[in-house]
């Protein structure tokens, strides 16, 4: 009886590995894919350029990131690495990686647009320049006194009803004492449950210190710089009166400009 059980035991056991072995290697069969960086997804590769951009940084060997760049078909072209850096911020992407994406796109000829926002490289802090300039054994020479930030007012706070159909917007303008627009100045949103960041000059078809933001409906936002001191728009919400705007109009548009302050 004792072998019986056993033997059948057995049995089962070779039927179940038959089994799997027969879905897994006919049925359906696992499929091996021998892919080269070129042939990457869309959104894929965007990852692949922030990695070519970082290792950019790293290295400074502009030959092997033109290699790398290569590898997924793209030519080291400066306007077109800015114009991917424009695609993958508009999907959602952090402007932390793509800061050294964009510097590598001006060291292959790009200029203006939204590497005025993260082209340039970060000026050293004071201390560091201190410490760099300073040979060992020496005193080093008193760092000079940071300059104050400067204040930014509102000047502007006006709605408008928005294009036929389309979502409100929130378009930011910000300049400096003289009127000029500025580039390159983070403006942060929020909202009862979340906050989001943006940057003037990512559109300069619209000005060097033009940001917009999309809203939602039934949702108030405040809009503020982000570093500095000054004013906050507040409770802006695209929900519409009845009656304020043509029948086709389903939202409203807020239009906010910030000055710096003299």
């Amino acid at each position: 009886m004792r072998w019986s059980a056993l033997a059948l035991f057995l049995v089962a056991m070779v039927a179940g590995l038959a089994g799997g072995l027969l879905y897994t290697w006919v049925l359906d069969p696992i499929e091996w894919y021998d892919t080269t960086p070129d042939a990457l997804r869309t959104e894929d590769k965007s990852v692949y350029l922030t990695v070519i951009g970082d290792l950019y940084a790293a290295e400074g060997d502009l030959t092997r990131a033109e290699d790398r760049l290569a590898m997924i078909g793209l030519e080291a072209d400066g306007p077109v690495l800015a114009g991917l850096i424009e695609q993958y911020l508009d999907g959602g992407g952090q402007p932390e990686e793509v800061r050294n994406l964009a510097r590598l796109a001006e060291a292959v000829g790009a200029s203006g647009g939204v590497l005025l926002v993260f082209g340039s490289a970060p000026t050293p802090s004071a201390e560091v320049a201190t410490a760099i300039a300073t040979p060992p054994g020496a005193s080093p020479t008193p760092a000079p006194t940071a300059t104050p930030a400067p204040s930014f007012r509102m000047v502007e706070q006006t709605t408008v009803c928005a294009e036929p159909g389309q979502a409100g917007r929130i378009a930011v303008r910000v300049q400096d004492t003289e009127g000029h627009e500025l580039p390159g100045i983070e403006i942060v949103v929020s909202w009862g449950t979340g906050q989001d960041r943006f940057f003037t000059g990512l559109r300069p078809e619209q000005g060097a210190g033009y940001a917009d933001f999309e809203m939602l409906p039934e949702v108030e936002y405040d809009v503020a710089l982000a570093g500095f001191k000054g004013d906050t728009a507040r409770h802006l919400t695209s929900d519409l009166a009845a009656g304020v705007c043509p029948t086709d109009t389903v939202a409203l548009d807020w239009r906010v400009t910030f000055q710096q302050v003299p």
